[in-house]
C-alpha cells in the first residue's frame, strides 16, 4: 500500500473511522493527536482490525447485511494528481472506480485466504474493502453449491441461479419509498391481467396502485410510475414485444387433443396416405409489403424507409399435402368479371403455374371458391381416385352448403378446425405463411433497389413475387409443420 503524505495533511477513510496511516504492529485502537502546525483541533481516530480467520468467518454475514459505506472509495496514491489540490486536513475521496471480472474476484479471494490474517493486506493491494472480499467469498461458496453448467436444471434451480447472478452483479440501490407490502399486492393484479390476455403497462399498474392507496398521489404520478417500474423489474417483469395477436389467446389441451385424435382416427378408418391429406388457407398480399426491420446506426430516434406507395392488394389461396407437395397458388385480383383484368387472366398474361381469377373486393367469395374447386381441387382429387381429406378453417365461405357439397362431389372429405385454434392446428398458419410473407418482403426490397424512386409494381410483378416466394418455401418446412401438429398419415 502507498501511504498518504502526512505532511500534506491527507487522510483516507478506513472501516467506520477517519484516521491517518500509522504502523499496524502491536496496535488495535489508537487515537492520534497531530501537532497544531499540522492539524489543529482535529482528533483523528484510526482503527486497525487485523482479524484472524475465525473473526472473518463470523462477520461474513454481518458484512453482507450491513454493507459498507466505503464501497465506492479507493485509496489515493502519491502519484495521484488530486493529492496536492485539496485543502489542508480535508479527506481525499476519489471517484475512480475499479472493475474486476468474476475470475479476478475469485483470484483475489484465494489470495486473501491463502494465509491467515491476509484479508486487509490483500484489500489494500487491490484497492477494495475487506468486507467486499468477504462478500465475494460468500457468493463464491453459494455459486459452488449450484450444479455445474451445463446441467438439466429444473425451473426452480434456474431461477436460483439467475437470482444469484443478479445479487452478485447488481446494486439494489436505496429502498422504495412506497411500502413493499402495498407493491406486493400489485403482482396478482398484473398476473390476472396477463392471464386474461390484456396488455399491461406502468400507467395501468400505477393507476391500480393509486386506487388502493389514494394518499400516494402526493408523491406525483411520474415518480410513482418509476417506483412501480423498478419494483416490477425486481420481480422479473419487463416490456416484451407482442408475438401473437388473436381473439383467443388461451388454448385448451383437451380441445387440441380431441381434434387431432379425431383426424387421426378418420385417417386410419379411410386409409388416407400423406399425399391424400391436405390443408388450404387464404392470406392477404399487399402490393407494398413493407419490411419490418432495417440496418441502421445506433442512437437515431427516427428510422425511415422508402416504400413503393402502391395501395393495391390481392388474396392468395395456398395449400399443401402431408407429403410435402405444394399446390399452385390461386390468386384473386380485385376486378370484375369480363373486365380488363379478367381478360388478362384468361389470356395467360401472368406466370404459370399459378391460377388467377377476379372478385370485386379481391377476396374469396362463393363464385371464386367454386372456381378454385374446379381448377385446383378436382384435378388433384382425380389423380387419387376421388379420396382426399381436407382441413379448412371456419371461414363463412368455406362452410357454405353449396361449397361443402361441391367438395364432396369431387371426392373430398372436409373437416373444419375449431374456431380460435388455427394458429395451433392449421398447417398453413403454423409454419408456412410466415416464411412466405418474409420472401415477399425480400422481393419487394429487391424491386425497390433495382428501380427508380416512385416506380410502382405491376400485377405481373406481384404475380412473379408470389410464385417465387411460394417456390422458396422448402418441402421440409411443410413436413415439419404437419409433424408438429401430430397428424399421422397411413404409410403404404
Amino acid at each position: 500500500m502507498v501511504r498518504p503524505n502526512l505532511s500534506n495533511h491527507h487522510m483516507y477513510f478506513d472501516s467506520l473511522f477517519v484516521g491517518a496511516v500509522l504502523p499496524t504492529s502491536g496496535f488495535r485502537d489508537r487515537a492520534v493527536f497531530m501537532g497544531a502546525a499540522q492539524l489543529p483541533s482535529i482528533i483523528l481516530f484510526h482503527k486497525f482490525c487485523n482479524m484472524d480467520e475465525q473473526d472473518d468467518l463470523s462477520n461474513e454475514q454481518d458484512d453482507l447485511s450491513r454493507g459498507s459505506i466505503l464501497d465506492d472509495l479507493s485509496i489515493p496514491s502519491d502519484d495521484d494528481d488530486s493529492m496536492g489540490n485539496e485543502g489542508a486536513g480535508a479527506p481525499v475521496r476519489t471517484r475512480r472506480v475499479l472493475y474486476y471480472t468474476l475470475e479476478h474476484k475469485k483470484k483475489i479471494v484465494e489470495e486473501a485466504y491463502s494465509v491467515p490474517r491476509n484479508i486487509r493486506a490483500t484489500a489494500r493491494k487491490w484497492r477494495v474493502q475487506p468486507n467486499q472480499i468477504r462478500r465475494w467469498r460468500v457468493n463464491a461458496r453459494a455459486d459452488a453449491a449450484l450444479p455445474p453448467y451445463p446441467y438439466p436444471r429444473t425451473i426452480e434451480e434456474r431461477t436460483t441461479k439467475n437470482d444469484h447472478k443478479r445479487v452478485k452483479t447488481r446494486n439494489e440501490g436505496r429502498p422504495l419509498g412506497t411500502p413493499e407490502e402495498l407493491l406486493e399486492e400489485l403482482l396478482p393484479y398484473v398476473e390476472a391481467q396477463r392471464e386474461n390476455g390484456n396488455a399491461v403497462n406502468t400507467t395501468t399498474v400505477s393507476a391500480e396502485l393509486l386506487r388502493r392507496a389514494p394518499d400516494l398521489l402526493s408523491v406525483g404520478f411520474a415518480p410513482l410510475r418509476r417506483r412501480v417500474m423498478r419494483f416490477l423489474k425486481k420481480h422479473h417483469y419487463t416490456f416484451r414485444v407482442v408475438t401473437h395477436k388473436a381473439q383467443n389467446h388461451r388454448y385448451h389441451a383437451m380441445v387440441i387433443d380431441d381434434w387431432v385424435g379425431y383426424i387421426n382416427r378418420q385417417i386410419v378408418a379411410s386409409g388416407y396416405t400423406a399425399a391424400q391429406i391436405c390443408n388450404f388457407d387464404e392470406t392477404n398480399v399487399d402490393f407494398d409489403p413493407t419490411p419490418r426491420t432495417t440496418l441502421n446506426k445506433v442512437g437515431e430516434r427516427s428510422i425511415s424507409i422508402r416504400v413503393n406507395g402502391h395501395s393495391g392488394r390481392c388474396t392468395v389461396m395456398l395449400g399443401c399435402t402431408a407429403a410435402g407437395y405444394k399446390f399452385p397458388p390461386f390468386i384473386i385480383w380485385k376486378g370484375v368479371r369480363e373486365g380488363r383484368i379478367h381478360r388478362e387472366c384468361q389470356r395467360n398474361v401472368f406466370p404459370a403455374p399459378s391460377i388467377y381469377t377476379v372478385q370485386p373486393s379481391g377476396w374469396m367469395d362463393g363464385p371464386a371458391f367454386q372456381e378454385w374447386i374446379e381448377r385446383i381441387v378436382r384435378p388433384y382429387a382425380a389423380l387419387h381416385n376421388g379420396t382426399v381429406h381436407m382441413s379448412l378453417d371456419q371461414f363463412s365461405v368455406h362452410m357454405q352448403h353449396d361449397n361443402t357439397t361441391a367438395l364432396q362431389h369431387v371426392g373430398v372429405e372436409v373437416d373444419f378446425i375449431p374456431a380460435g385454434y388455427t394458429s395451433i392446428l392449421q398447417v398453413m398458419d403454423k409454419g408456412l405463411h410466415k416464411p412466405f410473407k418474409q420472401y415477399l418482403r425480400e422481393e419487394s426490397m429487391a424491386f425497390m433497389l433495382n428501380n427508380p424512386e416512385g416506380t410502382k409494381p405491376t400485377r405481373l410483378d406481384i404475380a412473379t413475387w408470389i410464385q417465387r416466394s411460394w417456390d422458396l418455401v422448402q418441402p421440409a418446412a411443410v413436413l415439419n409443420s404437419w409433424s408438429s401438429i401430430g397428424i399421422r398419415p397411413v404409410h403404404h
